[in-house]
């Protein structure tokens, strides 16, 4: 299986509920796999044989009770208002990164996640302060990289932690405007030529890193297409006036 990345649209009204109240952020993914969730519909959730039962168990715990809160937590929301509201921000679906994600994040930034130490001879910008222990290195753009003139690009490993332990880590976010804007305006600057001549450049070393598949003749044509799936995602994002929630799972 393997851990996936994840980035989410949202509305900025629905990411000021989650900084809110954290534990809305479980129903919110509670919702993804209700019976009326529009992500059914398409061919490959609909096609899954447990489908039913993960339509039941999601109805079922929908708007639990989180440990630690009062009984009266559940009282606090209209759960039907929420119901509607996370399900029309599901009507658009996350871009899956599949387990490209470490990949796409040291060609993009220049790091490897949970292994920035072990790149910063590569790296000189990236400076990680002693007993820093996070994944991800908290920037969002250093541009005129001295990798290769080309900015360094955290699309993926930025964000602010919403401290809510998703699967492999917090769910992390980029607020609608200027931060999701210059992500955008630095994968842009970067361009798919800078892109692919950052994977070719490394790829030639006698010590590349060790991380990514090189002996795989399809990893730059694969690495492309996140390129731009991930520009389109964040040009809509951009122009919807989006905020993006980023996450591991």
């Amino acid at each position: 299986m393997g851990i996936t990345g994840e980035i989410k649209q949202i509305s900025s009204s629905t990411l000021d509920l989650f900084i809110k109240d954290i534990y809305l952020v479980d129903a919110f993914f509670d919702a993804k796999w209700l019976p009326e969730s529009p992500l059914w519909e398409k061919e490959s959730y609909g096609i899954v044989k447990s489908a039913e039962k993960i339509k039941q168990n999601a109805r079922a715990i929908f708007g639990n009770l989180p440990a630690g809160r009062s009984k009266q937590w559940k009282n606090t929301y209209d759960w039907q208002v929420l119901e509607e509201l996370f399900l029309s921000e599901w009507e658009n679906p996350e871009l899956d990164l599949d387990k490209s994600w470490q990949d796409l994040t040291f060609l993009l930034a220049g790091y490897i996640p949970c292994y920035y130490d072990k790149t910063q001879g590569k790296i000189p910008e990236l400076i990680v302060e002693k007993g820093y222990k996070k994944d991800f290195l908290p920037f969002l753009v250093i541009a005129n990289s001295q990798w290769d003139g080309k900015p360094l690009v955290n699309a993926f490993g930025a964000g602010k932690d919403l401290y809510f332990d998703r699967d492999y880590g917090p769910v992390r976010y980029l607020q609608a405007g200027d931060e999701v804007g210059q992500i955008l305006d630095g994968l842009l600057e970067l361009s798919q030529e800078g892109f692919e001549n950052r994977f070719i450049q490394e790829s030639q070393k006698p010590n590349p890193v060790p991380w990514i598949d090189w002996s795989d003749e399809d990893m730059l044509d694969s690495m492309v297409d996140y390129y731009n799936e991930i520009v389109d995602y964040y040009e809509t994002a951009v122009k919807e006036q989006k905020a993006l929630l980023l996450y591991l799972t």
